[in-house]
């Protein structure tokens, strides 16, 4: 509503895009935002001028990460970003407190990591993303962010 000028995509397994459209058409956004089902291990992302990944990676295994990374890739033109924002390993002064949490929090899940963001620049160029920034957040443990561009 802040921004009126904006339109987006959500892009999400076809349950949730289907409960997204009727929330949307609800609120009066339906116009504006448009959800879209699918599986982002199989399937192709919508094209994009920027792809956000949020606590996405952390949940699945390098591999899938990479292949997610090249979707985001293959849907973004010339100037394209992706945004990564979720939990990130190494954090100075937290990695005892943050490595205790995500052991748990990965073994309830049964598969995913945390990341370093050099493990999450390796990713991105081998994804062909390139300028790899760390932005920062008061809180990286909870939610760091990194963004690279096409």
């Amino acid at each position: 509503r802040r921004h009126p000028g904006l339109a987006c995509t959500l892009f999400d397994l076809p349950a949730v895009a289907a409960r997204a459209r009727r929330r949307l058409a609800e609120s009066g956004l339906g116009d504006r935002v448009r959800a879209v089902g699918g599986d982002f291990e199989c399937d192709a992302l919508p094209a994009a001028d920027v792809v956000t990944l949020v606590r996405v990676c952390l949940d699945h295994g390098d591999d899938t990460v990479l292949a997610l990374l090249r979707r985001a890739r293959a849907a973004l033109g010339a100037g394209g970003m992706v945004v990564v924002a979720e939990p990130l390993a190494g954090v100075p002064g937290a990695e005892a407190v943050a490595d205790v949490y995500f052991a748990y929090y990965l073994r309830a899940m049964g598969r995913g990591r945390a990341r370093s963001p050099d493990e999450f620049r390796a990713l991105f160029a081998e994804a062909g993303f390139r300028r790899v920034r760390v932005r920062p957040t008061r809180y990286p443990v909870v939610a760091g962010v990194l963004t690279a561009e096409v």
